[in-house]
């Protein structure tokens, strides 16, 4: 027998014999049990099943993953200054684009620069070049004056030896009449010493005749000895040597050597005068150059990126040193994330990264790994013996330090494009990929 519930009693009504009946009652009665269709017991497994997957994810993404409370996007500006005052006249940047290593980024322009370097310059070469004109005219001179000496070395030479020739002769020549008179005083002295012998003439007589002798003899070997001396003095003129001074004590040859040790030293003088001036040469086109580089000044940029901050306005005067704009060097980016204290524990140096920027859509994700774990933020200040109390339900994070992914293909290399200034300021969030627990471990 089908079973149904009675109605409350307001819902019943008395018959004419004084006992209750209800209208709910002849409905249940006559009803039939409702049975559930098998699409719905089909999608309530499906949606279990979905239940069960997601928490199985959910708890498996809490055990393997932290995620950051905040991160934000920074690198490394480079500051471009004045190398020179001046007024700008070119600016070919602006804020947001995007730059290459030696791109032409600004001109200045100073009309006002000294010249008096280079004058400096110019008047020392030109003194240097007039000294090396006088010591060409003064070798020019000298070397004149040695071919003059030198037909004078020669003439002297010739005339000495034919004078000395000539003494020759006449020596020889008297030598032989010196020779005639010894002999004849030697055939007298032999009569006179055999007449005396025999007593016929007188002591005296032989004794003229023996002096006589001794004379001639003497003479004959003067002679000798002076046409030794004249061969001597022959070979000493034809070797450049002197054995006699002149009248004024002038010497060609000698004079000679001091003519050609002056010109060696001047044209030694020559040559340095010569590398002096080319040097100065070298110097004042040097000082030229700096000049014209001085007047008009190029900056260009040290490194690729993008122009972070543009202070440079057309026109505009600026000492040597001054802030021109800052480059934001793409290559040298890093992100800054905080992470809850409880949570540090699971990272470590090393640990992958993944940066998802927020403004960026879903195209832009970064990676990286953890360089620098830096706990105590505004609770320690480094190098002091005191610590910084905070309140008890303040929220307390550590900053890490994320390196980012360089290499070609990474996904933090790419390309940079005008305006978006390589992400760096950009907020994001930050997920750290760490170990997996044993839980997972059948799975």
């Amino acid at each position: 027998m089908p079973m149904f519930k009675r109605p409350p009693a307001s819902q019943r009504t008395k018959n004419v014999n004084g006992q209750h009946s209800s209208i709910h009652e002849l409905k249940v009665l006559y009803e039939p049990k409702s049975v559930r269709s098998l699409a719905s017991n089909a999608a309530m497994i499906l949606i279990s099943a979905g239940l069960l997957s997601w928490s199985f994810r959910f708890m498996k993404a809490q055990l393997t993953t932290v995620n950051s409370v905040d991160a934000v996007m920074n690198g490394t500006l480079t500051d471009i200054r004045a190398q020179q005052e001046g007024v700008i006249s070119k600016v070919t940047v602006k804020t947001g684009q995007s730059i290459s290593s030696e791109d032409l980024l600004f001109v200045i322009e100073n009309q006002r620069t000294s010249q008096l370097q280079a004058q400096e310059v110019s008047s020392r070469l030109n003194q240097q070049e007039a000294e090396l004109r006088q010591a060409q005219e003064r070798l020019a001179h000298k070397l004149s004056l040695l071919n003059i000496v030198n037909r004078d070395a020669v003439n002297q030479e010739r005339l000495a030896v034919l004078e000395n020739q000539q003494n020759q002769k006449q020596l020889l020549s008297d030598l032989e009449g010196a020779k005639s008179r010894y002999q004849l005083a030697e055939l007298n002295y032999k009569r006179a010493k055999l007449l005396k012998s025999e007593g016929a003439i007188a002591e005296a007589s032989f004794d003229a005749a023996e002096i006589e002798l001794k004379q001639r003899e003497s003479e004959v070997e003067s002679l000798q000895a002076k046409l030794a001396a004249l061969q001597v003095n022959q070979d000493a003129v034809r070797n450049g040597l002197s054995l006699s001074r002149t009248r004024s004590n002038y010497d060609p040859s000698i004079r000679l050597v001091e003519l050609q040790l002056q010109i060696a030293e001047d044209q030694q003088g020559i040559e340095t005068l010569k590398k002096t001036i080319q040097g100065t040469k070298a110097e004042f086109d040097q000082a030229k150059k700096d000049l014209q580089h001085k007047q008009v000044v190029t900056i260009k940029s040290p490194e690729s990126g993008v122009m972070w901050r543009l202070t440079a306005q057309l026109g505009k005067f600026v000492q040597q040193g001054d802030s021109l704009g800052q480059i934001a060097a793409c290559n040298q980016r890093w992100v800054d994330a905080w992470v809850d204290e409880q949570k540090v524990q699971l990272l470590q140096v090393g640990t992958p990264a993944e940066i998802k920027l927020n403004g960026t859509g879903s195209s832009v994700t970064l990676t990286g790994k953890i360089s620098v774990i830096r706990s105590g933020i505004g609770r320690l200040s480094a190098g002091e013996d005191t610590v910084v109390a905070m309140m008890p339900n303040l929220p307390r994070h550590t900053q890490v330090h994320i390196t980012l992914d360089t290499e070609p293909g990474s996904s933090s290399s790419e390309n940079m494009h005008n305006g978006n200034l390589c992400y760096i300021g950009y907020t994001g969030r930050v997920v750290f990929k760490v170990r997996s627990t044993s839980f997972f471990a059948g799975f």
